[in-house]
């Protein structure tokens, strides 16, 4: 018994000895200028090397000093990561809760997976798309953002869904006139080749290419200008070049010449053309 209480004085005496040279040293070496009680902004890289290099590359608006948000180095067993709603306030994606369910890493705050159905959140942010899909319902009105976006800014191919018109479409072929987030709204500009325009009017693109006409020389898009189904006027590019008297025969320039992709194409035009005269 003895034994045991002097092993326990040596140890208490031994322990109050270290502990009072460690103190003298932390003193010596902060006079010094080889210790220092508080770290400077340059210190972070020395241990945490991988997370400053990932803030670098990928931080975006976080890529600050570590010390603006971390304020510090607390003891070990301490957690020093800031509240987000210190500096994220306005708005209403701000105003959600959980930001680590989709924003798991602050050092690369856009490298967000989604790993369940997510909407809310998204739409949150991007407002333009929230507003497409809400003023033209579709069957992509009603999917979870998530459904098609896996991680953040990933825009995958439309035929992982949607079989193309023809074999030689490719999703670049697809927006020139569908709009992910309202695709039955169909609008295009004039780069849009008739062959695309084809791979649905299938007929009508036949009939043009085996018309002599000076027609089939004319891009679909030249007539059809900027808006689906749009039907314009023979006189937005022939003007008038028939007298009155002729109007009063005939009401439309079809009675006469037939349609205007397959000019004179059937005997009833022409019939009804000499029947008149």
């Amino acid at each position: 018994m003895k034994n045991i209480t002097n092993l326990f004085i040596m140890f208490c005496v031994c322990g109050f000895i270290h502990v009072q040279f460690s103190q003298l040293r932390a003193a010596e070496a902060e006079q010094s200028g080889t210790v220092r009680s508080s770290v400077r902004g340059g210190d972070c890289v020395k241990c945490h090397e991988s997370i400053v290099l990932t803030l670098q590359r990928m931080g975006k608006a976080h890529r600050q000093l570590c010390l603006d948000c971390h304020q510090g180095h607390p003891p070990a067993d301490m957690e020093i990561v800031p509240s987000c709603s210190r500096c994220h306030r306005e708005g209403p994606h701000f105003a959600l809760p959980g930001c680590l369910k989709c924003h798991t890493d602050p050092h690369q705050p856009l490298e967000i997976s989604f790993t369940r159905d997510i909407t809310a959140p998204c739409l949150a942010c991007h407002k333009q798309q929230s507003e497409q899909l809400l003023a033209n319902p579709s069957i992509h009105s009603k999917l979870a953002c998530s459904a098609c976006h896996t991680f953040h800014g990933q825009i995958q191919p439309c035929q992982n869904c949607h079989l193309p018109h023809s074999d030689t479409m490719g999703r670049e072929s697809c927006h020139g006139c569908h709009k992910a987030h309202m695709p039955l709204v169909v609008a295009y500009g004039e780069n849009i080749v008739s062959e695309d325009c084809g791979s649905c009017h299938k007929d009508v693109y036949e009939i043009m290419a085996a018309t002599w006409s000076k027609h089939r020389k004319v891009p679909c898009v030249q007539c059809h200008a900027g808006r689906h189904a749009m039907i314009p006027r023979c006189q937005d590019c022939h003007g008038e070049p028939h007298p009155l008297e002729i109007w009063a025969k005939f009401k439309e320039c079809a009675d006469c010449h037939g349609v205007a992709h397959e000019l004179w194409a059937t005997k009833a035009s022409k019939n009804k053309f000499a029947e008149k005269n």
